[in-house]
């Protein structure tokens, strides 16, 4: 009896272990081949048009990011900023500006918590007047508040340097009429505070995001704020709905920029090849008479 439970095991292991092993040479076939060993390090999440993801890159990765948006130019002139693409959509407080804009920078991870960011801009204004081409960047530095292994709740805080690419026109309360700025641009300073959470598979985020830009007949600070919301259909699709609120410093007392602008729109995004690459894009339309009448935007972002 002793001798055929022995053997019984014996097989039994024998058998299991051989399941096992077919098991495993399926998943390395050539057919299925399996997820690369950098690639969750390098998959990024960046799913906005124009509010922040609230994520910061992984140590030593790169993101790489570029956009190209366009704004209908119209009898109410729209100050210059940076229209940064997802993620970090609106370092400077202006997510439209006339004209088409393409935006090009990245992203590097240095420890967990922290990362670098810099952006170069290239737009044509398509306001009579303004510089064409007109040039702008920014520059700062990203820090994650959020548990290193929330995966549902994110929050980050930035800082740093901006160039605008042109600075005007701006609006005379005085005078009540409007005058052309800098032609060349001028310096600032930005802070932006971001949180996204997911809740099974609805995302919600929302960014703050004020300036001071160093010239005379500014604002002492320019205000932006972004709301969205998404639900991922099916893998990793989702489809959405976002809100920009522009200069809300001034929406009870038209300052430089003459007056707040809202405008609103669907977005979609589709993250690809192990989520490294995501694209992102949609219209949107304007909800006050100073507001664009319509902004499309697309962008693409991807992890090294």
């Amino acid at each position: 009896m002793g001798l055929r439970r022995s053997f019984f095991v014996l097989a039994l292991l024998v058998a299991v272990g051989g399941r096992a092993s077919s098991a495993r040479a399926d998943d390395e076939s050539p057919d299925r081949p399996s997820p690369s060993p950098d690639s969750g390090r390098h998959a990024i999440d960046r799913t906005w048009l124009y509010a922040d993801d609230a994520r910061v890159a992984a140590p030593m990765t790169v993101i790489g990011t570029t956009s190209l948006s366009y704004t209908q130019p119209g009898s109410n002139p729209s100050r210059v900023g940076s229209p940064y693409p997802n993620a970090y959509s609106a370092f400077a407080a202006n997510t439209a500006q006339p004209g088409a804009m393409v935006a090009a920078g990245g992203e590097v991870g240095l420890w967990p918590r922290l990362s670098v960011l810099a952006l170069g801009q290239m737009g044509m204004s398509g306001v009579e007047g303004s510089p064409n081409p007109s040039a702008g960047a920014i520059a700062g530095v990203r820090v994650l508040l959020s548990p290193l292994d929330a995966s549902r709740f994110h929050a980050t805080l930035s800082a740093g340097y901006l160039r605008e690419a042109w600075s005007g026109p701006f609006y005379d309360a005085d005078g009540g009429k409007w005058w052309p700025g800098s032609p060349h641009g001028d310096n600032g300073g930005w802070a932006q505070a971001a949180i996204s959470v997911d809740v099974e598979r609805v995302r919600l985020a929302t960014t703050l995001h004020a300036e001071h830009v160093f010239s005379d007949g500014r604002d002492g600070l320019d205000v932006l704020a972004e709301l969205g919301a998404s639900y991922r259909l099916v893998s990793d699709v989702r489809l959405g709905v976002e809100y920009v609120g522009q200069d809300l410093e001034e929406s009870f007392d038209a300052g430089a920029e003459g007056g707040a602008r809202h405008f609103v729109g669907p977005v979609a995004s589709w993250q690809l090849l192990e989520r490294r690459l995501s694209i992102v894009g949609g219209p949107s339309i304007g909800l006050s008479s100073r507001s664009p009448a319509y902004v499309g935007r697309l962008g693409l972002s991807y992890g090294f």
